[in-house]
């Protein structure tokens, strides 16, 4: 082969027009590139999402502690309190029920009075007489039964409502309720005969007034207190 013929012959790996062969091609290697700003803000907005949906269950369960720990206690007094059942007996330690006419009139009315001032579900009333003291100290007594959640509001505002029938309660003390729990107060009012005692208690699930004629606050609390015993009964 001539030396001419030797330039003209093609390199090996070359082409006639000078291209690089496909196979011979330098391969190209693809690095990873930043994630894209889209997905970063994504992950973002996940992660807030999270965060304060933490901070609000936080947030409401402790809330539901607060509640447990403040209604809790409520809620079982309802429960012990609300199946309730005021009556009348025949008698009330050493006072017997009068039933006359006029004594059956004047129980109706208060007992009218008393619920035109609160939704009863159930109620009585009577009129109770010690044979020794005579009827000049007769004590009247009238309530009834429904579920109350905040008894010592539902009591004020009876008493407060039956200033038309006593023409006023003033002086009101609360004093010692006993085993059947709740509050019992007592207070003051006129009448034609002159000063008489007011006494109301309520609890969950009863709320009654008596009204003491000739006798102070301090005397008929503790007289109220056995009246509530003998007529309140719970299941």
């Amino acid at each position: 082969m001539s030396e001419q013929d030797e330039k003209a012959r093609p390199e090996a790996g070359t082409s006639n027009t000078g291209e690089i062969p496909q196979y011979a091609r330098p391969a190209v290697r693809m690095m990873p590139g930043p994630a894209p700003v889209e997905a970063e803000d994504d992950a973002a907005r996940h992660s807030k999402r999270r965060r304060w949906t933490l901070t609000t269950m936080a947030v409401l369960g402790a809330g539901a502690v607060a509640a447990a720990v403040t209604l809790g206690p409520t809620l079982i007094r309802i429960t012990q309190q609300n199946d309730a059942k005021l009556t009348m007996p025949e008698k009330i330690g050493a006072m017997v029920r009068d039933d006359s006419p006029a004594a059956k009139d004047t129980a109706g009315y208060l007992l009218t009075a008393l619920a035109a001032d609160i939704e009863l579900d159930a109620s009585a009333s009577g009129i109770y007489t010690d044979p020794a003291e005579g009827a000049a100290k007769s004590v009247m007594v009238f309530g009834g039964t429904t579920t109350m959640f905040s008894p010592e509001r539902e009591l004020d505002t009876v008493l407060k409502l039956m200033e038309d029938e006593t023409g006023g309660v003033t002086g009101l003390k609360e004093y010692e309720p006993g085993d059947l729990g709740g509050v019992l107060k007592c207070g003051s009012a006129d009448s034609p005969d002159g000063i008489m005692a007011v006494c109301g208690w309520a609890d969950h699930g009863s709320l009654a007034l008596a009204l003491f004629p000739g006798r102070s606050p301090a005397e008929s609390a503790p007289l109220m207190t056995t009246i509530r015993t003998t007529t309140l009964t719970r299941s």
